[in-house]
């Protein structure tokens, strides 16, 4: 459980790094990407990169729900390099745009 609770600090940490990518994600945890990802995938069922973005998910849904932050804001904060692919996402995620949880 200590490694899962690593990997949602490692991932938290970078949250706003549009460029944190799994390679990243492997050197933080100071294990190979192919060991990352048997890891990752046994403990969520998610590959590193999915693992990533969900957590990010979370996160923008919380910013969301302060309604202190624009869409845009939320979409940099949360580490999405484009505000339409975050909505994207965010939509297939929730099953709304992030305008409709304002």
């Amino acid at each position: 459980m200590m490694f899962f609770k690593k990997m949602v600090e490692v991932v938290k940490e970078n949250i706003n790094n549009s460029s944190f990518s799994k390679d990243d994600f492997a050197a933080a945890m100071n294990v190979s990407s192919s060991l990352l990802y048997k890891k990752v995938k046994s403990l969520t069922n998610l590959s590193p990169s999915e693992f990533i973005k969900s957590i990010r998910l979370d996160f923008s849904l919380e910013l969301i729900q302060m309604q202190k932050y624009s869409v845009t804001e939320v979409s940099e904060l949360s580490g999405f390099s484009s505000v339409a692919y975050f909505s994207t996402v965010f939509r297939k995620h929730y099953g709304k745009s992030p305008t409709q949880i304002f």
